[in-house]
């Protein structure tokens, strides 16, 4: 976590003052302090499963209307291809929350083990998008999901 200890967790603080104003923010760290990040990482996961699971009910659709299977298997990987509108705001959202949580943590001096955001992303997509989490929270939040080849995108649009 040296990363948020050289400084980092001012830049992720100025991040996030792009997005919430002040007060809100401050707000935010105040009453997680001691209380780690479990509502956030929670948040966050529901976002980027929602955002699976739009993918899925498109595809699913074909098979209520009762067509042939192979237009269903066509629909399906058609529409896990095809950006959804709205898609990467809602990754942009979840990425944001795990990024603050983390950067909660740290600030209290919690137990990295212990952080529910750190976790959600390791046992989630792994070591390589936690890097990938935290190097994108140090410049455009905008951009978090397109750094992180993230997870929840569709596998020809990563």
């Amino acid at each position: 976590m040296q990363l948020l200890n050289g400084g980092g967790g001012d830049v992720i603080a100025s991040q996030a003052l792009r997005y919430v104003n002040e007060s809100t923010w401050e707000a935010l760290v105040e009453r997680h302090r001691g209380k780690g990040c479990d509502a956030l990482a929670a948040l966050a996961r529901a976002l980027l499963d929602g955002k699976k699971s739009l993918h899925s009910m498109f595809g699913r659709l074909w098979a209520v209307l009762g067509r042939p299977r192979i237009e269903q298997l066509f629909a399906q990987e058609l529409v896990s291809r095809v950006p959804l509108p709205f898609g990467h705001e809602i990754a942009v959202a979840a990425r944001g929350l795990q990024a603050a949580g983390i950067f909660i943590c740290s600030a209290d001096g919690a137990a990295m083990q212990d952080c529910a955001c750190l976790r959600d992303l390791l046992v989630n997509e792994g070591q390589a998008q936690f890097e990938n989490l935290l190097q994108g929270a140090l410049q455009n939040w905008s951009e978090l999901p397109a750094r992180m080849h993230d997870a929840t995108a569709a596998p020809g649009l990563r």
